[in-house]
């Protein structure tokens, strides 16, 4: 297993214990987070510790498998499926997802999830998307 992929699936048994402060050791202190497309990153381990509390609070993550990844230099790209229960809508979800990293010294520097956004809504104080175009 490679350094980068080990490192993720480090950092996902973190989440898995429910163990923030864990997860958040796994980051650089500038994280940047794009949750999907069109949303502001969450910037910042503290805006990441609000995030996941958040995320927490209306989704409960119960499975999250590895199926391919690949890597470029400081790049590590994976696709894999995430099981959740939305506890607001009380329904299971298998989320089919593609994610990028980058690494900077070690660490995750920036996070991309790419998933089908239908799948999922963002938890409550989460970056609004952004408009673009006129309204």
């Amino acid at each position: 297993m490679s350094t980068k992929l080990d490192a993720i699936t480090r950092l996902m048994a973190c989440w898995e214990r429910r163990d923030v402060e864990g997860f958040l050791a796994f980051l650089t202190d500038d994280i940047e987070y794009y949750w999907h497309l069109g949303t502001r990153p969450v910037v910042g381990k503290n805006t990441m510790r609000k995030f996941l509390r958040n995320y927490d609070g209306a989704y409960n993550q119960t499975g999250f498998h590895i199926h391919n990844h690949a890597e470029n230099g400081e790049l590590l790209f994976i696709e894999g499926l995430e099981e959740l229960y939305d506890r607001k809508h009380e329904r299971s979800i298998r989320n089919p997802f593609m994610q990028a990293y980058e690494f900077r010294d070690g660490l995750i520097a920036k996070m991309r999830d790419y998933y089908e956004p239908a799948n999922l809504r963002p938890p409550a104080a989460a970056p609004a998307p952004e408009r673009h175009g006129a309204a």
